[in-house]
């Protein structure tokens, strides 16, 4: 089975081993506040949960999070779409600083791969460590790298990221429709939790199922006004179609996997009030390997969301 066209290993070590000067530096790198990064950026808390912000040479960021969603069938420490999550939102931290006009703009992850690149038998505390730099950046679009360590500076995975670099008024002018003055966000975080299917639906080449309905309390902290689906929540729920169907063909429920790289187009946001469903289709399988192609789309047949991914039993 071939290899998919993801960020390259070379990339990874490059990335890591910045982020390891960059701790060794301590306080010396500038720590940046919630309110500075929430005046750039329109991701917000709990969508948004970063700890300990700071700012190296040539704006390479790190920070430190800690792992709220469960890992389901996954290996450990941290699943594919969560550590997607928290490294996109570093990388969108980073656009804001290169951005030269330091206004709130919105960060649209349109493209992306990932890559995992280790797996240990044990880790140990449940805080990892998030680097990400800008690697190019226009007024339209930027491009981030980023990786994430475990408390022993081992890379456990790394993206790359493309986004559309849209400013507030124009957001405002594009996404009006949807737009809501105080989102019923509720107080609990949506991003503790896995997101449940009806009418699943498992072949023995495909899959499908339905999210339901898009409420505001499944998008918290992500619009605050505009309140949409994260991408890397809808990477979650198709992640976790892929497992029910590898879960079916093989015949066994215990397996765990291991999603070892993935590519990424959204070139959609599926807003609350909307209704998404998910296929799943298998392009190949070899030994313990599967290679899966995951869309996500709204009942009008809008595209949100087109994963490539390769899935290794373990």
């Amino acid at each position: 089975m071939e290899s998919l066209h993801t960020i390259g290993s070379t990339e990874l070590i490059e990335v890591r081993s910045r982020a390891i000067d960059l701790q060794k530096e301590g306080r010396s790198g500038r720590i940046l506040s919630k309110n500075e990064i929430f005046k750039l950026i329109d991701v917000h808390e709990p969508y948004y949960a970063l700890k300990d912000v700071t700012v190296g040479a040539n704006d390479l960021v790190m920070a430190k999070v800690e792992i709220e969603q469960p890992l389901g069938d996954e290996v450990l420490p941290i699943g594919a779409s969560e550590a997607s999550r928290h490294l996109a939102i570093l990388g969108s931290v980073c656009c804001a600083l290169v951005n030269p006009v330091k206004q709130k703009h919105y960060y649209l992850a349109h493209r992306g791969t990932y890559k995992r690149a280790i797996e240990k038998p044990h880790f140990s505390g449940n805080e990892l460590i998030v680097t990400a730099e800008c690697v190019s950046f226009n007024k339209r679009t930027a491009t981030i790298r980023a990786c994430l360590l475990d408390q022993e500076e081992q890379l456990i995975c790394g993206i790359d990221v493309s986004f559309h670099v849209i400013p507030h008024a124009i957001f405002e002018r594009l996404y009006y429709n949807f737009y809501k003055e105080k989102p019923d966000f509720v107080m609990t975080n949506p991003y503790q939790h896995k997101s449940s299917f009806v009418d699943v639906q498992l072949m023995d080449l495909s899959a499908s199922a339905s999210l339901g309905e898009v409420f505001d309390k499944n998008c918290a902290g992500h619009f605050p006004n505009y309140p949409a689906m994260p991408v890397a929540i809808l990477l979650s729920s198709m992640l976790d179609l892929a497992t029910l169907y590898i879960h079916h063909v093989t015949g066994d429920k215990t397996l765990k996997m291991m999603v070892t790289e993935f590519s990424l187009l959204a070139e959609n946001l599926a807003f609350s009030g909307e209704r998404v469903m998910l296929h799943v289709n298998r392009e190949d399988h070899i030994d313990n390997k599967f290679k899966l192609r995951c869309v996500a789309e709204s009942t009008d047949g809008k595209s949100v969301g087109d994963v490539t991914a390769i899935i290794e039993i373990v």
